[in-house]
């Protein structure tokens, strides 16, 4: 197929998303914008990777935010030490929901907005959800806890909530103590993040909606397509050179290339952007680049 009609058919399978509500319109999804950054010579990869990018609306987070917590009750293994299925059942009658924070905490964390959909979607009581140094508390007293987020990526903020003792304790040192039923739901989440938390904090219950494993990264292409991966490197080296982020961190270890901790990622949620998505679908950048969906 040409490399003009390949383009204009997957820009038009991303207006067909786009008039069908699974995308949202302009100028929040821009891919045409987003296309016209690269070379007409890079025109067939940049399009080779729109085809793979996965835009969840908030009809489809509330939907995996349903199934997060109805896996509590699959009886699937959440963890090598963590509850069994009657347990944590059990846990959900009194339990004190929680955000996970960023490593620097901040009020717009996803991890907020998805315990207030919990409220909304779910039905928990509003009197149920603390910030985190009330979850401290309760969970000292003995109270399940339930975190709550979007995104297993590296497992660091995870763990960074978890082992925070900032406050003179954490909720690591007092399960230590006293070994409260901690859960940790999340929509989506990645093998690799999964296997560290279960690694640090194996008595912590994970669920989550969504399993990411190799095959839905761009080290899958790399097992099977080496020549499409090549191409792709080619160009996310290429075109990091423009980008330009907010966030310093993302400037070192190839981040800009690969995304945080090189995850490699192809998705984005409607109220958040995971930093681990390829920057090249979200980052700002110089000579009018234009981002397809932007992180804030």
């Amino acid at each position: 197929m040409r490399v003009d009609v390949y383009v204009k058919d997957v820009l038009a399978r991303c207006e067909a998303l786009k008039r069908a509500g699974m995308w949202l319109p302009e100028p929040v999804i821009r891919p045409r914008a987003w296309i016209e950054n690269f070379e007409d010579a890079d025109k067939k990869v940049a399009a080779q990777l729109l085809e793979r990018f996965v835009f969840y609306n908030q009809r489809l987070t509330d939907s995996l935010l349903v199934a997060s917590f109805n896996s509590i009750a699959d009886g699937l293994n959440k963890g090598p030490s963590a509850p069994p299925r009657e347990q944590l059942l059990r846990a959900l009658l009194n339990a004190i929901f929680t955000p996970i924070s960023g490593e620097t905490p901040n009020p717009t964390d996803s991890g907020y907005f998805l315990c207030r959909r919990t409220r909304q979607i779910l039905n928990v009581d509003e009197a149920q959800i603390k910030a985190t140094s009330e979850a401290l508390a309760a969970a000292a007293g003995g109270q399940p806890i339930v975190f709550v987020d979007d995104f297993i990526g590296s497992g660091d903020q995870f763990l960074s909530t978890w082992q925070d003792s900032s406050s003179g304790t954490s909720f690591e040192e007092i399960h230590r103590q006293i070994g409260f039923c901690a859960i940790y739901v999340s929509l989506v989440g990645t093998d690799t993040g999964i296997a560290r938390i279960a690694s640090k904090a194996p008595s912590v219950a994970v669920c989550v909606a969504h399993k990411v494993d190799n095959r839905g990264t761009l080290w899958g292409i790399q097992g099977s397509n080496s020549l499409l991966y090549q191409q792709i490197e080619t160009i996310l080296k290429k075109y990091a050179t423009r980008l330009t982020p907010l966030d310093g961190y993302m400037r070192q270890d190839n981040y800009l290339v690969y995304g945080y901790k090189n995850r490699g990622l192809f998705f984005a949620f409607e109220h958040s952007v995971p930093d681990a998505t390829l920057p090249i679908f979200w980052c700002r950048g110089t000579n009018n680049w234009e981002p397809l969906i932007e992180r804030k």
